[in-house]
């Protein structure tokens, strides 16, 4: 089996005392928070920050370095071949009124929404199971 990972951001928001999540929808049709590999040299935090402003336009983020979040599934590759995959993230809050700018090669659609809008649009379990793991910490 191949052995993947990734590293990526929960981005929120806080909207009249409502916190809502950004998701956005993979080429590919899938809805999940921003992610991406690590490029040489990079350390986890710096791989999330720049998969957040390559895939949303996001520069500006309040990362918690604290407390970051592991993700874990497997998937079958086209060809076959089973992928197990493992994605760090962080949780990181943003301006309300932030504009996102989606990498048009990689991201086709975004959607803002409170917790249970983000839960019923993540397509994987994994992502759900991610979501409720963050907003655990959040509300502690």
């Amino acid at each position: 089996m191949l052995e993947d990972f990734s590293c990526g951001v929960v981005p929120y928001r806080v909207v009249e005392g409502r916190r809502e999540f950004l998701l956005i929808q993979h080429r590919a049709g899938h809805w999940a928070f921003p992610k991406g590999h690590p490029e040489k040299g990079e350390s986890y935090l710096q791989t999330a920050r720049r998969e957040l402003a390559e895939e949303t336009g996001i520069e500006h983020i309040e990362l918690d370095e604290r407390q970051p979040f592991e993700e874990r599934y497997e998937f079958t590759k086209h060809g076959g071949m089973r992928v197990s995959k493992r994605v760090l993230y962080y949780v990181g809050r943003v301006g309300e009124t932030l504009e996102v700018e989606l990498q048009a090669s990689e991201v086709s659609d975004y959607s803002w929404g409170d917790a249970a809008q983000t839960r019923a649009r993540l397509s994987f379990d994994a992502g759900r199971a991610l979501l409720d793991a963050v907003l655990a910490y959040l509300d502690a």
